[in-house]
Parts: structure tokens; C-alpha cells; sequence
């Protein structure tokens, strides 16, 4: 593995006001300030968006399924590392291991990343990428983007809503509620309407910590 290379760390995922429908994965090096978003889609976004939040879903989602096949065979997901094409677009190398075979596999970034949380594989980039695209942690924090492993993305059916008010179409319901609602919402496999209620109950512990 090259000297260079910096591990990342998942930070969270934030809804990316400038292209709809859009989402950026925030990646954050160990032990220092700079930190790297990625533009993902909907989808990848609500998968990590659940191993974020701990989600349970019913049934197993892509990356699930992809990280059972692993398992079944032996196959270890030794690494990740994030690289840019010319075109500005990321990408990864993903390293696969079965005994004294290995090999090196071209994907999506976001799909790297999302089975790498499933398998507990480390992620990294290098340090000249890093400092080319990374941003500092206290312009890019948060605070003022609202990224946080502890807040949901958005459903996209909220979207428009959420753009035009505040106001919360759960704030009229309990905990106790929004909860029953929650997971009603995981066993039907609507996502979406599951993030957007995580999203209330995530406001209202914010409040009384």
C-alpha cells in the first residue's frame, strides 16, 4: 500500500442544495482537519444512511446481500482507497483477499464505502488527493451543513417541503408515536418516509441534550 495514504473516517451524509436530488457523503482523515465530500445518489446515500443510524431493515438491502456473498466464499475486503478521475468524478479501488489469492476491483465510490461500513474495512485516499479536494473541518463543519452522523437525509418526497418551511409534519405527534412510526415504516421498506421521521426524532433529542 502506498506511503501516502491517508485513512478516512464516514462522517455523515448532508442533502446538496445544488443539485436536487443529490447527496454528499463526508469522509474526515484520523487525526487531522481536512475533510472530503463526495456527491453520491439517493439510494447509496439511504444505505449508509442506515448503517449509520443502525437501522434494521426487514430484509437485506445491496450492500447486505454483496457482504453475504463475501462471507459465504471467505472473501475479505482488505481496503478501499477513494481516487479522482480526470473528469473530476471519484472512484475507488477496492482490495478482495481469498487466502493467497488477491485482487484489485474498480467501483463506484459510494458502493465501496457503503459495503466497507458492512465488512468493518478500512477506507483511505491520498494525502495529494486529500489536499487537493479536502476542505478544513471548521469552514465545512456540522454546524453550518448539517452533517452528522446523527441526522438523517431527507426523504425525497420532503424535499420540496422541507426547502419551503421548517415546520416539521410530525412536530403534532409523541415519541412514542413517531417511534411505532418509524418502525412501521422499516417493515414496509419505505426508507424514505423512515428518514424523514428519524430526522424529527433526532430534533427533538437534540433539544433536551
Amino acid at each position: 500500500m502506498e506511503r501516502d495514504l491517508v485513512r478516512l473516517n464516514i462522517v455523515g451524509i448532508t442533502y446538496n442544495q445544488i443539485e436536487n436530488g443529490m447527496y454528499a457523503m463526508v469522509l474526515e482523515e484520523f487525526d487531522g482537519s481536512l475533510r472530503l465530500p463526495i456527491i453520491i445518489g439517493y439510494n447509496e446515500a439511504q444505505s449508509i444512511e442506515c448503517m449509520l443510524q443502525k437501522i434494521q431493515t426487514p430484509r437485506p438491502l445491496t450492500h447486505e446481500f454483496a457482504s453475504e456473498i463475501l462471507g459465504s466464499f471467505d472473501i475479505v475486503m482488505e481496503s478501499v482507497v477513494i481516487k479522482q478521475l480526470e473528469n473530476g468524478i471519484f472512484t475507488a479501488d477496492v482490495t478482495l483477499s481469498q487466502g493467497d489469492r488477491s485482487c484489485v476491483i474498480d467501483a463506484r465510490s459510494s458502493d465501496a464505502i457503503a459495503l466497507a461500513m458492512r465488512v468493518g474495512a478500512p477506507v483511505f485516499t491520498s494525502r495529494s488527493l486529500l489536499e487537493k479536494c479536502g476542505i478544513d473541518k471548521e469552514s465545512f463543519s456540522p454546524r453550518n451543513l448539517h452533517v452528522s452522523s446523527r441526522q438523517s437525509i431527507p426523504a425525497k418526497k420532503a424535499i420540496e417541503r422541507v426547502k419551503n418551511s421548517d415546520v416539521s409534519p410530525f412536530q403534532e405527534e409523541s415519541m412514542e408515536a413517531l417511534k411505532r412510526m418509524m418502525e412501521d415504516a422499516v417493515r414496509r421498506e419505505d426508507y424514505e418516509k423512515a428518514g424523514e421521521i428519524k430526522n424529527e426524532i433526532d430534533r427533538r433529542q437534540a433539544a433536551t441534550d
